[in-house]
């Protein structure tokens, strides 16, 4: 393996190494000084023992690669944001944009690695911060330099039921640091950055959208954008969504097919020119790498553009290529040059789906040896085997990030693939026409209309109202490791007749061995109920459920918007991993004008057939519902008014009083407030049990704790618990003295998740859980 797939074998210690030094988090001179010693002992035993020699080769490597992860994300000196912050204390910063900013539903973000900090001194810094600014503005791009006051925010860390942790996502991409800004007034702004390669990108790239628009329709404007270089800002939301719901949306990422297709469209165009064969693949080179600085250089492309240099290469030398080889070198590139990408799900899906198109397609198309001359074979047979196989290699990872399954996708993919591949070379000669004869790019553009409404047409079909999406929920990543052991087992039997026996005994034992589990574990859980409390962006989520249903309360304190969507990687998730498939009661006390769409997609997709929000914030959900169209005419949004004689809101028993919103389940009232009293207690619940759940920082006294299990509280859930009276108060344990305090005290920022089991029987008392 070392000498036919030496790439593959450097990869196998390269991920490794990377993975030891995020779970371990070694200090990154233990890293450095592996990688000399394996390094001086390979050279000391390359004369005598190779395989020694390869052997240390490769460790050099995945210690090397875990000295280059641990110095980037955990071990970065003393220079480092990380080691310099003081949150909430106001610097003079200076950096420079390094990514192109992003516009977002609540305004726009920008990336800026830092220069120096200034305070009382101004110091050198290392890291990147994420620039938030309320405004919507394309004044700022890549490369320009800043000068502007704020304050440095560190992320906090947010362990949901979803498995997202918002801080590991913004540090794997270098921000260790939030600044919020009204405006961009006060900033500083030094352009000659504008003047570099990134500069030039960002103008080709604003003249070719300017192209489509000029020529297409909006919408067909949009999508030509996104086919052709991954630009999806302008691409209308319903549109979005049938893409996510037909199992399409990687074709809104730019990756190999895009690349090949460029490529082909450059080498027809050369074609009529007599260049040699050195002159020809210098300018595929410059075409590939000028198109993957205009699709943003994410990491589809960037592998794509890689493999397509590589091949290019081997074609330029006269060499023979084996594509694992390629995949490998690739690979083994990009995770030298940016070990965090590991973690990336492009990156994940990209590879995971090559190499299975490079592993199963051969083998699938040996059943078809005698027939690939055929005309049908080549063009029906052959695209539904490439779609398959690489709908089944993606599927487990799609599933353990995104919890669901588009049921309807591989039909989809048949369909929509090919007009897309037309559409990416339509658009590319529509450029070109544009350029030449300005009234010929409107011809093609015209033209292109009508492919681009088959595109919406077939989208709306495979990808619209009605259409089933099967949700997996919150699946674990040895579940996933485990499909795709699975998989490559059922590739490599598709050849070998004593391994597809053995795999259909795996399959056996494995079906019988999850059936007795089921059975062994399944109990009766028929006379309780669940309260699940966990957090959110800006405040926490509550949902109320039986074990026996798949029908859940949902209560939101508050709620802010994020870069993300909080439906899809929050909500959604922790939903269908409590067991909920549809929303009875939906409650909103408070939500951020970027967040509601949220909300109404979440009611949406989880069948609310009414919304009860305070009535301060009922008008902006009319609104955003009016403009965006998400809810249909049947779902009512309804608001409430806090009050003394305590409003009914939904007939299950909530009710909405002054300073809190309360819910008797059965024997046990809930009561959720921002200010915990004793008097709160004693005037809202007359029950022998009551639990508490707090959604702003709390700093009790020993006192408080005693006040409020005199009145009856057996455990208070609290989204932070600012200073406790023992260092034990924050652990989901009773105190010696049961008089002293509730029962339960939990604090969110230290246990994640909590599950409060609520029993119909009085006698019973509350059980609390807290879920990792």
């Amino acid at each position: 393996m070392t000498r036919k797939y030496p790439s593959v074998f450097l990869l196998a210690f390269v991920v490794p190494g990377i993975a030891l030094a995020d779970c371990s988090r070694l200090p990154s001179e233990y890293f450095l000084l592996l990688a000399l010693v394996s390094c001086l002992a390979g050279f000391a035993a390359l004369q005598r023992h190779c395989g020694v020699a390869a052997l240390m080769l490769g460790l050099s490597f995945g210690s090397i690669s875990g000295f280059h992860y641990a110095i980037e994300h955990y071990d970065m000196g003393p220079s480092h944001l990380e080691n310099l912050l003081d949150d909430g204390h106001v610097y003079q910063i200076y950096g420079q944009v390094s990514d192109w900013p992003e516009l977002t539903r609540s305004g726009t973000e920008i990336k800026v690695r830092l220069d120096s900090l200034s305070s009382d001194v101004t110091r050198s810094a290392q890291g990147s911060i994420l620039l938030k600014v309320s405004d919507s503005s394309t004044a700022l791009q890549r490369g320009d330099r800043l000068k502007f006051k704020g304050r440095i925010y560190s992320i906090k860390g947010s362990r949901w039921p979803s498995g997202f942790d918002y801080r590991r996502y913004l540090n794997l991409k270098g921000v260790f640091g939030i600044t919020y800004l009204p405006t961009l007034n006060s900033v500083r702004l030094d352009t000659k950055g504008r003047s570099t390669l990134h500069g030039l990108m960002d103008r080709l790239r604003s003249a070719m959208t300017a192209s489509f628009r000029r020529n297409v329709s909006p919408v067909g404007a949009a999508l030509a954008s996104g086919f052709l270089i991954g630009e999806i800002r302008h691409i209308p939301p319903d549109v979005y969504q049938w893409f996510r719901d037909s199992g399409t949306l990687h074709l809104l990422a730019v990756s190999g097919s895009n690349v090949a297709l460029v490529i082909l469209f450059v080498i027809v165009i050369v074609r009529p020119f007599s260049l040699s064969r050195r002159y020809r693949a210098a300018i595929l080179c410059a075409v590939v790498f000028i198109f993957t600085l205009l699709s943003y250089g994410e990491p589809s492309v960037v592998r794509a553009s890689i493999m397509a240099v590589l091949v290019i290469a081997a074609g330029l030398v006269g060499r023979r290529y084996d594509l694992n080889q390629i995949i490998g070198l690739t690979a083994l590139i990009i995770l030298l040059w940016d070990p965090a990408q590991l973690y990336d799900v492009g990156f994940q899906l990209s590879f995971v789906t090559a190499w299975g198109l490079i592993l199963a397609v051969p083998r699938v198309g040996r059943f078809f040896e005698a027939h690939r001359r055929r005309t049908w074979y080549r063009w029906l047979v052959f695209p539904l085997i490439v779609t398959t196989v690489a709908q089944i290699c993606s599927a487990p990872l799609i599933a353990l990030y995104f919890q669901r399954i588009p049921v309807i996708s591989l039909l989809a993919n048949l369909v929509i693939v090919p007009l897309v591949s037309v559409a990416v070379v339509g658009s590319l000669v529509l450029l070109l026409a544009d350029l030449v004869l300005p009234v010929a790019g409107a011809f093609v553009g015209s033209l292109l209309n009508y492919l681009f409404n088959a595109v919406l047409f077939a989208l709306e079909q495979f990808g619209g109202e009605g259409i089933h999406v099967y949700q997996t929920g919150n699946l674990p990543v040895t579940a996933t490791i485990a499909a795709y052991v699975f998989l490559v087992l059922l590739i490599f039997a598709l050849t070998t007749k004593a391994l597809r026996r053995a795999l259909v005994l795996l399959v056996l034992v494995s079906v019988n061995a999850l059936l007795l589990t089921h059975l062994l574990l399944g109990g009766n859980e028929r006379d309780r109920t669940r309260l699940h409390v966990f957090s959110v962006p800006g405040g926490l989520a509550s949902v109320i459920s039986r074990p026996e249903a798949r029908e859940g309360d949902l209560l939101i304190t508050s709620l802010v918007g994020r870069q993300y969507p909080v439906d899809e990687r929050i909500l959604a998730p922790a939903l269908r991993k409590i067991g909920v498939d549809r929303i009875g009661a939906f409650i909103v006390q408070w939500a951020e004008y970027s967040a509601i769409d949220d909300l109404l997609r979440l009611a949406r997709d989880y069948g609310a057939v009414r919304v009860h929000v305070a009535t301060g914030i009922r008008n902006s959900f009319m609104d955003v519902n009016n403009f965006q169209g998400i809810l249909a005419d049947s779902v009512d949004i309804v608001g409430f008014a806090p009050s003394d004689d305590n409003t009914l809101i939904e007939n299950g028993g909530y009710h909405a009083g002054t300073g809190c919103l309360r819910a008797e389940v059965g024997p046990v009232t809930v009561l959720w407030t921002g200010e915990p009293a004793a008097g709160l207690l004693r005037r809202a619940s007359a029950r022998q049990q009551t639990v508490l759940v707090v959604d702003r920082p709390f700093r009790p006294c020993q006192s408080d704790f005693a006040e409020l299990a005199e009145a009856g509280c057996s455990a208070i859930i609290c989204s932070e618990i600012e200073q406790c009276p023992r260092p034990d108060d924050s652990k989901a344990t009773g105190s010696p003295d049961d008089s002293a305090r509730p029962d339960f005290v939990i604090d969110l920022t230290r246990v994640g998740a909590t599950l409060v089991t609520l029993y119909d029987d009085p006698s019973r008392y509350v059980a609390v859980t807290p879920l990792p």
